[in-house]
């Protein structure tokens, strides 16, 4: 599920992403469980809000992150048709514009080859930090190579693909060296087809952790489990387990969450919490929700909603009389 802006961009832009297509991944209202024809959504939080504004077809046009009156972070997003072309992050503190820490990024497709590679030029405001990640792609469309080339020198992650059945595995090396695996299946259950993806990461091709995730026929996480490495046993343990169900909306109703700690050798669970979301909506055809209760916390999320209004079409010209 896709709530959280910092963590889409921290997913998508950490240069080890999962693109399929020789373009940056564009995000829209159905990534923040917007529906309908909405311009603005103003979100409140713990730290501050954070706002995100859309294009009438739904594009990101801009979000911002904000702390305080002075203390703020703003994105903007540039699109060719439907294509993004340019990122700018913008951090500002003390109410003051801090070219040290925000960045520019420019996206460009090699056309001169058929699978076009892309380009991604990142740059800071102050011009201390420039830094070039090259995606290149394999015969069907998936991301073969990333070279990243910095003042520091020049990594170069490769992706190697391996299938079996409905099963598929990533492995990453960075530098010749594993850095992640990715393994991706299906089975069936009584619901559908579940998506099975299981990540693992490595340091200096030594397993570190593991994350499984579940998701149904319709795209949602229904179970995610955290797992961690002990090299004594060279097994991964498991941590802890959510499990999410959602309501006739397609909402998230209820998580459950269970941690675990080793007993004899095997993993127990030693304790269970519980959270369900209550929902109110804005009464719209298609609505969406305004407020979000979770108990038994009693804490909340609410958001502010703007709508485009819809164009008026102009009548033709009457013919001129004759």
């Amino acid at each position: 599920m896709k709530l959280s802006l910092r963590i889409l961009l921290t997913l998508t832009f950490a240069g080890l992403s999962t693109w399929v297509s020789a373009q940056p991944e564009v995000f829209n209202r159905d990534d923040f469980q917007l529906r309908g024809p909405v311009k603005s959504c103003t979100v409140l939080t713990d730290y501050g809000e954070e706002r995100f504004e859309f294009d009438r077809e739904g594009k990101l046009l801009k979000s911002l992150t904000r702390y305080s009156d002075t203390d703020y972070e703003i994105t903007h997003y540039r699109y060719r048709d439907t294509v993004l072309t340019e990122r700018r992050d913008e951090v500002y503190r003390d109410g003051a514009f801090d070219k040290s820490t925000s960045f520019a990024h420019f996206y460009q497709i090699d056309t001169l080859k058929a699978r076009g590679d892309l380009i991604e030029k990142i740059i800071s405001y102050d011009q201390k930090i420039t830094e070039q990640i090259t995606y290149k792609y394999d015969t069907i469309g998936r991301i073969g190579r990333i070279i990243r080339v910095q003042k520091e020198g020049i990594d170069e992650t490769e992706i190697l693909f391996t299938s079996y059945d409905a099963e598929t595995t990533s492995e990453y090396l960075v530098n010749g060296q594993l850095s992640k695996s990715v393994r991706t299946s299906q089975k069936e259950v009584a619901s559908g087809i579940q998506k099975i993806e299981l990540r693992k990461e490595y340091f200096q091709g030594i397993p570190q952790k593991a994350v499984e995730e579940i998701r149904d026929a319709s795209d949602r996480i229904v179970e995610v489990s955290n797992y961690k490495f002990d090299p004594e046993k060279e097994a991964f343990q498991i941590l802890d387990q959510y499990k999410y169900s959602y309501n006739e909306a397609g909402l998230m109703s209820r998580e459950t969450i269970s941690y675990y700690r080793m007993e004899s050798g095997k993993p127990k669970v030693s304790r269970v919490s519980e959270k369900e979301f209550i929902y109110q909506t804005d009464g719209r055809t298609p609505e969406n929700w305004i407020k979000k209760i979770v108990t038994p916390q009693n804490s909340y999320t609410t958001r502010k909603i703007a709508y485009y209004q819809p164009l008026v079409e102009q009548q033709p010209d009457s013919l001129p009389k004759q």
